[in-house]
């Protein structure tokens, strides 16, 4: 199994891309923390299930607070081992015209998104420095490369999670710890509304289909498995062909 020995926190992982990715790396012999702040009883019965094959725990982590990230953090070790694995999934998505936005939707945005992700990276990355090596995957977007109208405070706090990325992916690398992001394309979650599937956006993706939350999960694995051992600061865009950069 190609995660066998891990031991992977995801945060926001009781819904969406979330459980997805949980599902994933149990599937491939992980042990997986279920990271949650709401529908607690979600993340408990994932675990719960997902516990028949690997030891798996459903854990409190509010990523907007140091002293959550923490407990969770230790919580995670006590029952499954150090955390080497990280998944920086939580997210937060507002619509609404720039105009009618102000400071706050700003802040509470880039609170979860931006510095919910440096929080965890600086709980989880002392122990992977101990324990020589381990890998992070920050949750990006292709909204990144491609605007879009009524998101740009999401969108501005997934920019800075790709420089994140490669802020940290150069400064952790001779310690052995990979650090990349994964940007998904419009993908069949909650974010995703109905409206916005009509024939023409359908149209413009060649692949002609919306992603699933499996095809991100799948990048995710990917990612933090041995496979991807040469593998840092890197984007990887999992849009369908929506987004083809150079």
């Amino acid at each position: 199994m190609k995660l066998a020995g891990a031991v992977a926190l995801v945060t926001g992982g009781n819904t969406g891309i979330g459980a997805a990715t949980v599902r994933r790396l149990a599937a491939d012999g992980a042990r997986v923390a279920v990271g949650y702040v709401e529908q607690p009883e979600a993340a408990r019965a994932l675990a719960d299930e997902l516990s028949a094959g690997q030891p798996c725990t459903a854990v409190h982590c509010d990523v907007t607070d140091a002293s959550s990230i923490a407990s969770a953090v230790a919580g995670v070790a006590s029952e499954l081992g150090p955390v080497t694995s990280l998944v920086n999934n939580a997210g937060l998505l507002i619509r609404a015209p720039f105009l009618e936005t102000d400071d706050d939707v700003t802040s509470r945005t880039t609170e979860v998104i931006l510095h919910g992700a440096a929080r965890c990276a600086r709980a989880v990355i002392p122990g992977m420095i101990s324990a020589g090596g381990g890998a992070i995957v920050n949750l990006a977007s292709e909204l990144v490369n491609l605007g879009g109208t009524q998101h740009a405070p999401y969108v501005a706090a997934k920019a800075g999670v790709v420089g994140l990325t490669r802020a940290l992916a150069a400064e952790f690398g001779p310690e052995g710890i990979r650090v990349n992001a994964v940007a998904p394309g419009p993908t069949r979650t909650r974010m995703l509304s109905d409206d916005e599937l009509t024939p023409a956006f359908l149209a413009g993706i060649p692949l002609r289909r919306i992603g699933e939350p499996e095809d991100t999960a799948n990048a995710v694995a990917f990612l933090l498995s041995a496979e991807a051992d040469w593998i840092t600061g890197q984007v990887v865009g999992v849009n369908g062909g929506l987004v083809m950069a150079g």
